[in-house]
């Protein structure tokens, strides 16, 4: 009866080691699954986004900073509606990344909202009055632009380097 009842006691030990493991597996797998699939649809967005800011750089030294267009009119290449949809519905998922791409990718999409307020901000004063500060304004903004594209740049080849192969069959680490 003594035997009977260790042996029934270990039985259910090692069931719930095994069931143990095998949900932190199956756990660790699925958040592999999820940081992947993130990793490239964000990797779509900041290519978008990096394109975009290329052909707004283009329109706004061309055409804005010689006058032929007003900044309202070019602002619209800037960013449309719907432009920055995977990093707002995904926010929550941004823990996936390690720490410094995670902050990469928080300050670039930051920058990208405050370029947009900035281009609204100089839209409306370039169609009010052409003056010296709205000039160099549209200079700093110009340079703003530039740094922002070379940052989705940067962004883009983080995103871009690849896991090790197989990496869904290894084992999560267990903390």
């Amino acid at each position: 009866m003594h035997a009977f009842s260790l042996t029934v006691l270990v039985s259910a030990g090692l069931s719930a080691v095994t069931g143990y493991i095998t949900s932190r597996i199956s756990q660790g797998r699925q958040q592999l699954i999820n940081r992947q699939t993130y990793r490239v649809a964000l990797l779509a967005e900041v290519r978008a986004l990096h394109q975009r800011l290329q052909e707004y750089e283009a329109a706004f030294s061309g055409r804005v900073m010689t006058g032929q267009v007003s900044g309202a009119q070019v602002l619209k290449v800037l960013m449309q509606s719907g432009e920055i949809v995977v990093f707002a519905n995904n926010t929550s998922s941004i823990g996936l990344f390690d720490r410094p791409t995670a902050l990469r990718i928080v300050r670039f999409y930051a920058d990208i909202r405050s370029l947009y307020g900035r281009a609204l901000v100089l839209s409306e004063l370039a169609d009010a009055a052409r003056s010296s500060y709205v000039e160099t304004e549209m200079h700093h903004h110009l340079v703003l632009v530039g740094k922002l594209r070379r940052r989705a740049h940067g962004l883009v080849r983080r995103l871009r380097r690849e896991q090790p192969a197989f990496s869904l069959f290894r084992l999560p680490r267990f903390r």
